[in-house]
């Protein structure tokens, strides 16, 4: 798995913290001669992570996803939320 950093923000209500939001990327073992990546999300402040990895095969989809993320400043704790709400669109 590889991960390419995407963006960070700063959060007021935890005493202005640093979030940092990483695209994940998971090639497909079985996904024959052309491959296929798969694209999940990490986000990390101070010693807090949390990742929700193989979510899509669009990039752009999980793009979409992250820009939301560093718009809200949302942390590791909410992450999870976050995407389950994602995932149900």
């Amino acid at each position: 798995m590889r991960s390419e950093f995407y963006g960070s923000a700063v959060v007021p209500v935890e005493d202005g913290r640093t979030v940092t939001y990483t695209l994940l990327c998971d090639e497909a073992g079985t996904a024959g001669p052309l491959g296929c990546e798969f694209y999940g999300v990490r986000v990390e402040m101070g010693g807090e992570a949390a990742s929700r990895p193989c979510l899509t095969a669009s990039k752009s989809s999980v793009s979409g996803l992250l820009e939301k993320l560093v718009r809200g400043g949302v942390t590791p704790v909410g992450l999870g939320d976050v995407v389950d709400d994602w995932l149900e669109q």
